[in-house]
């Protein structure tokens, strides 16, 4: 049985990264339009939006704002266009402490654009997304030396054949290759191979195998390579599998403002775990922490907690639960 107490305490008393590392990361940047109205609206009406806030997205560059607030240098490469979105995209990284320089500027075009609708009543949010009017990263554009001093290469695989080149290097060099699979795309299968820590979407799980419980796409999805495979369920927690033990664990309890970008900060506060040398299981607690006090906020990035305040949400966190597979309903 897994010693809660000791993950606990190590959770507490881990503190500020002392020689920052680097964690290099490839994926999408947007830029998020947000607003809240009281209720979704039905077709043809017009809805009165309440606050309204405008920030960068996207997994793999969130996850490393989080971490750049948290004392690790960061690097990310991917792609815009030369519009004022992209140019916003490009400060809003550098303006947190994220290294651009990776990212491919391409000379025409519009940038990636989501417009999200957020009702705080039911938690929900509603994401509409335009992708970005350019070519895909390629793998000659990735920098050369990208990998360099890097502790953790973090990918969301939207970009599969320069994510799948940039996790074949890591893998040469000895680097950990964390994998955010929000569904299942070209290359991401593949990818998943070559990744040692796997976590995602519950929707993924479900794509990867319709015919499957969660619990057995689990399974499946570790035979592929991950040593460590998590399904997040949103807010009823997520369902990890690592040595061969699966476990759940809930969510943290919060008053909800906008779920966007929660999964971001997951990933982000995960990778924090495994700088700092933790276990699966303090990783994750520390994730589940880090993205449920991400939630009061309207945003993915303007509710990324401190460390100071992910430290201080543990003891509220509930604990590991044994899980089978064979169990039919998830929590």
């Amino acid at each position: 049985m897994m010693n809660e107490a000791a993950s606990r305490n190590s959770l507490l008393t881990a503190g500020a990264v002392a020689s920052p590392p680097i964690v290099a990361g490839i994926g999408q940047c947007s830029l998020d339009f947000l607003f809240t109205v009281d209720q979704y609206p039905k077709e043809d009406v017009k809805c009165e939006c309440r606050d309204f806030r405008v920030e960068g997205g996207g997994p793999v560059a969130t996850a490393l704002v989080a971490l750049a607030r948290w004392g690790v240098a960061t690097r990310f490469c991917g792609v815009v266009c030369s519009d004022e979105f992209g140019r916003e995209i490009l400060d809003g990284l550098a303006r947190e402490g994220v290294d651009p320089r990776g990212v491919a500027v391409r000379p025409s075009g519009v940038s990636q654009l989501a417009f999200i609708c957020a009702v705080p009543r039911s938690g929900s949010r509603t994401i509409f997304w335009r992708r970005p009017e350019a070519a895909p990263l390629e793998p000659q554009e990735i920098p050369p030396h990208f990998l360099r001093d890097a502790s953790v290469l973090h990918l969301d695989g939207l970009f599969s054949d320069a994510s799948l080149h940039a996790a074949r290097q890591a893998r040469e060099m000895g680097i950990p290759v964390v994998l955010d699979a929000g569904s299942v795309r070209p290359g991401m299968m593949p990818l998943v191979t070559l990744t040692d820590h796997l976590i995602c979407a519950e929707n993924f799980a479900r794509q990867f195998d319709p015919q499957a419980s969660v619990g057995d796409a689990l399974q499946r999805l570790k035979a592929l390579g991950p040593s460590v495979v998590s399904v997040t369920l949103g807010n009823r927690g997520s369902l990890s599998l690592w040595e061969d033990i699966p476990w759940y664990l809930p969510a943290l309890k919060v008053s909800v403002l906008d779920t966007t970008g929660a999964g971001d900060v997951f990933h982000g506060g995960y990778i924090w775990g495994l700088l700092q040398g933790l276990s699966p299981a303090e990783c994750l607690r520390w994730a589940t922490v880090a993205a449920g006090l991400a939630c009061r906020a309207l945003g993915g990035r303007s509710g990324i907690p401190s460390v100071e305040e992910v430290k201080a949400g543990l003891d509220r966190l509930g604990p590991f639960q044994p899980w089978s597979p064979s169990q039919a309903q998830l929590p």
